[in-house]
């Protein structure tokens, strides 16, 4: 009788437990509905960035709270926080673009191709005359418009489509949303195939800088990370060819996933590296009467820009200039790439290594850069990248100055604020996950 009350009392308290943590976590995600709705309400924030600061901290300290309170979270929970992600991310598509341009020049792009242009050709570039009859709200919006384009030419294939079917920065925003939930679908289920907690999908859905670049601010960064997850996936399957091939997608979007894919090169044969080099060469062709201009802008951001900033400002004294610091990182990131490779790292271990030293390395950081690591801390814990995610807002700083006629550049204190804490944390986790012994110990290892 003893024994069955202790049990009795036991299983009463583990419950009483779950309810005060699944009323914690609706509790969290009451604060990030009202951050939500502030944002769609003010829609631009980059006039008010000292206020979206305020309301950013809120709800990153609100997700961290609620990543916490989530543990074993039922499969009924997490279906209706998944919903109500999906809520917030369709109220934020509606809105203004919250703190970037870069969603214009994607409609605008597009819709030079639909009137028969070459986004690559410097003849097609925004500010050329021959477009003066399609200018409107959204060439207004587009920055830098002497370039031409800078994205590869899947993505720019991809903004043909949407524009082909709706112009409008609303369907571009749709666009990169529902690749955004389609790579939910694809990360839980490699949760399932690594047998790992699924709350643990709240990392992506219920992130504060998903919600601000990808729904608020239509990034295609979400474009490029779900193919690039993919590419993960059949690895997990035993798929080279379908991870080389699916990688060099990626890489036709954003070029990061070839940095990562290098990372992953003893997991494929030649002939999956052959495959998809074919496959990226491909996408080129409709676009190759641009000659030169296919990599102009590209070279241009190389050799001209520089913000937000950390280890490259060694590099560039290092090389002796700018372009010389470009050429330096990246052979550095090509290094750090096939070292990982030939050690046959953990595929995601790899990537949130190539991906931090990208970071690191880069002569340019933007806050929606850091949403390459969400699909990563998904599959396994790295508490540094994780609050890099939050304290990256505060490159945003560089808007009051730079509307004031100043440099585009934030200064070393904020640098310091933005990454300091970071690799602290990074450091601190690192030594605590190496035992005695010396083997590393990692919480979230995949199963098998």
């Amino acid at each position: 009788m003893r024994f069955a009350a202790r049990r009795e009392v036991k299983e009463h308290d583990s419950e009483a437990a779950l309810n005060g943590r699944a009323g914690g976590l609706w509790l969290c995600g009451a604060v990030l509905t009202g951050c939500v709705i502030a944002w769609v309400v003010q829609g631009d924030q980059t006039r008010r960035v000292g206020s979206h600061l305020v309301l950013f901290a809120l709800a990153f300290v609100a997700y961290l709270v609620a990543l916490y309170v989530a543990r074993g979270l039922s499969v009924r929970g997490l279906r209706l926080a998944v919903g109500v992600a999906v809520l917030w991310r369709l109220a934020l598509v509606a809105a203004f673009p919250l703190l970037s341009d870069d969603v214009f020049r994607y409609v605008w792009e597009g819709r030079v191709q639909i009137h028969g242009g070459n986004p690559y050709a410097w003849g097609d570039r925004p500010d050329s005359p021959r477009w003066e009859g399609l200018r409107d709200g959204v060439w207004r919006g587009v920055t830098h418009r002497e370039y031409t384009a800078v994205y590869p030419p899947l993505w720019e294939m991809a903004g043909r489509l949407i524009v082909g079917l709706h112009d409008s920065v609303a369907a571009m925003k749709a666009f990169v949303v529902a690749c955004e939930l389609g790579l939910m679908a694809v990360l839980a289920r490699m949760l399932r195939r690594r047998r790992l907690p699924r709350e643990r999908l709240l990392i992506l859905a219920w992130s504060p800088l998903a919600l601000v670049e990808v729904a608020g601010s239509g990034h295609n960064d979400a474009v490029a990370a779900l193919l690039l997850t993919a590419s993960l996936a059949a690895l997990d399957r035993g798929d080279g060819l379908g991870s080389a091939v699916m990688a060099a997608l990626g890489a036709q979007t954003k070029l990061l996933p070839a940095l990562v894919a290098a990372s992953w090169l003893r997991r494929y044969r030649w002939w999956h590296v052959v495959a998809a080099l074919d496959v990226a060469l491909l996408l080129f062709i409709p676009y190759a009467a641009a000659g030169p201009g296919l990599w102009m802008s590209l070279g241009k951001l190389g050799r001209y820009w520089l913000f937000n900033e950390t280890l490259f400002d060694v590099l560039a004294r290092l090389a002796g200039g700018h372009e010389e610091g470009v050429r330096l990182a990246g052979a550095l990131l090509a290094a750090v790439a096939l070292f990982l490779a030939s050690r046959k790292t953990d595929p995601v271990t790899s990537a949130l290594a190539v991906l931090a030293a990208s970071i690191l390395l880069a002569p340019n950081v933007l806050p929606w850069y850091a949403l390459w690591f969400l699909p990563l801390l998904v599959l396994r814990d790295s508490p540094g990248a994780l609050l890099f995610t939050g304290t990256v807002q505060l490159a945003y700083l560089v808007y009051p100055e730079w509307l004031s006629g100043q440099r585009w550049q934030v200064s070393g204190t904020v640098r310091v604020l933005e990454y300091g804490p970071c690799l602290v944390v990074a450091l601190v986790a690192w030594l605590r996950s190496r035992p005695a012994g010396g083997a590393e110990r990692s919480e979230w290892a995949p199963t098998s």
